[in-house]
This record gives C-alpha cells, sequence and structure tokens, in this order.
C-alpha cells in the first residue's frame, strides 16, 4: 500500500468533516502542501498519499510499468483501507494527472477535484521538452536534470522558494524512478484525449493556474475553451499553492462550499 499521512482536527478520518485526498508533484511529497494542510484541515479531513518512488511509499514505478491505472488503482487501495467511499481530490503539477486518471477511471469515488498547476494537451514542443528530458537522464548528472527542469518549470526570481522545496524533494526520488515517471508522462497524451471527450466541461472540477506558469499555459489553450471553471492567479507560478497560498487556499474552499461563482 502506498504510504499516506492523515491531518485533522482529531488525528484521524472520523466523517464529521469532508474528506479531501491530495496528492503531489514529481520529486514532491508533502512539502508540496505545508500551506494547504494547516489550512484546510480545520474544514476537511485530509489524507496525503506519497506516490511510488516517492517518500516512505515502498512501491516504485519502475516496477509497475509506468501505468497510471496501476497509480489510480493503488490510491483506490488507500481509500477502500480507511473506509472512505468518496472524497473530492486535489493535485499540483503531476498530481493533476494522477487526479484526472482517478476522475475518468473512478468517477463514482470523487465528488469535487481541483487541479493546481493543471498538465493539459501536449503539443509538439511539450512532447519534445519531456523527451529531451528522458533523454538527458541516464547519462547527465541527475542534480544538472533537476535543475534544469525546474529553471523550466519557474524561471522567475519570486519563484524561488518553489524551485527550492522541489530541489530539495526531488534528491530523494532515484534516476530510474524519474525515468519511468517520465514515459508515464509522456504516455499520458493518449489518456488526456479520451479524458477530453468523456469529460466535456467538467462542471465538478477547478483548475488554478498560475500567471507565470507559461510552460503549462500554452497546454490549456484548448482546455480552457472546454473547461467550465478556470481561474488564474495573478503572480502565481507551477506550483502556486506554495507562492500564492493564501489565493489558493481560498479558491479551494470557496469552490468546494458553493462552486466557481464564489471565485470568479
Amino acid at each position: 500500500m502506498l504510504n499516506y499521512n492523515i491531518y485533522s482536527e482529531n488525528g484521524k478520518i472520523s466523517f464529521q468533516k469532508p474528506v479531501m485526498v491530495l496528492i503531489h508533484g514529481l520529486g514532491g511529497g508533502y512539502a508540496n502542501w505545508v500551506y494547504q494542510v494547516r489550512h484546510l484541515k480545520k474544514q476537511y479531513e485530509l489524507v496525503l498519499i506519497e506516490l511510488p518512488s516517492h517518500g516512505r511509499s515502498k512501491h516504485k514505478m519502475s516496477e509497475l510499468g509506468c501505468s497510471f491505472d496501476t497509480v489510480s488503482k493503488m490510491i483506490m487501495e488507500v481509500m477502500d483501507h480507511l473506509g472512505i467511499q468518496k472524497a473530492s481530490f486535489a493535485g499540483v503539477s503531476l498530481g493533476t494527472l494522477v487526479v484526472k486518471h482517478i476522475v475518468f477511471t473512478y468517477p463514482e469515488r470523487v465528488d469535487k477535484y481541483i487541479l493546481i498547476g493543471p498538465v493539459g494537451r501536449y503539443t509538439f514542443l511539450h512532447k519534445m521538452a519531456i523527451r529531451l528530458a528522458i533523454m538527458l537522464l541516464p547519462i547527465a548528472p541527475l542534480n544538472f536534470v533537476t535543475s534544469l527542469v525546474c529553471l523550466v518549470l519557474m524561471p522567475y526570481k519570486k519563484l524561488s522558494y518553489g524551485r527550492k522545496l522541489f530541489l530539495a524533494s526531488a534528491q530523494r526520488v532515484e534516476r530510474e524512478e524519474f525515468l519511468a515517471w517520465g514515459k508515464a508522462i509522456l504516455s499520458f497524451g493518449k489518456t488526456q484525449k479520451e479524458y477530453e471527450s468523456k469529460m466535456k466541461d467538467e462542471p465538478n472540477g477547478l483548475y488554478i493556474v498560475g500567471e507565470l506558469d507559461h510552460f503549462f499555459l500554452t497546454m490549456l489553450r484548448w482546455d480552457m475553451k472546454r473547461i467550465k471553471n478556470v481561474v488564474i492567479v495573478k503572480k502565481g507560478g507551477h506550483v502556486c499553492c506554495i507562492d500564492q497560498y493564501e489565493i489558493v487556499n481560498k479558491l479551494i474552499v470557496d469552490f468546494q462550499e458553493a462552486g466557481i461563482a464564489a471565485v470568479k
């Protein structure tokens, strides 16, 4: 089973408050949600899950066939273990792909969902960038590759704290596991097309995008025509849940409680 932590006022899932499952990004972990936990646990019972190859989760992505199907199933196993039939989900960066896959595969287990720094439809340039990272991983120093990725995703000085957290967490992920996740991310393109055709305007989902998240904003041009609920956060980067956490926290709570009308 994947490793998880529970954050609530009484330290357990008692179903006295709504349950929300939080999924971190590539190379990340609980630190991705440091500014959300202390705020959201007052109103929700939170389950923070560590993805394969991350943190204390014993499973490795390289041993799972680089499959989002398997990852989603393992998250369902955590929910079953905790007796959670249905929950809201929030994901950041890579976590948005995991949440999308869960929404697509297990819609009956999902209430509302929030995608922060969401990954959208891949363009040719995005595919080439992912392939370049995959090519560099076996031959270049890992610190060089992760630093390069970090600069591409969060290039501005005002986003330096997000870069620092990413690099600190990424040091605990093995090279082979980064490679496995890179292959999984590249292969998600087919699932994305199926997802778009089935989900339509996604009334139960909220996309939160930083205006400085240029790499992924170009991915979302199609999504922004299709999706009902999209908020662009001023001065926010790819992990705007860190650099603009007060705004993001309010967006999450307002959407959970009243829908998009409350956040526009």
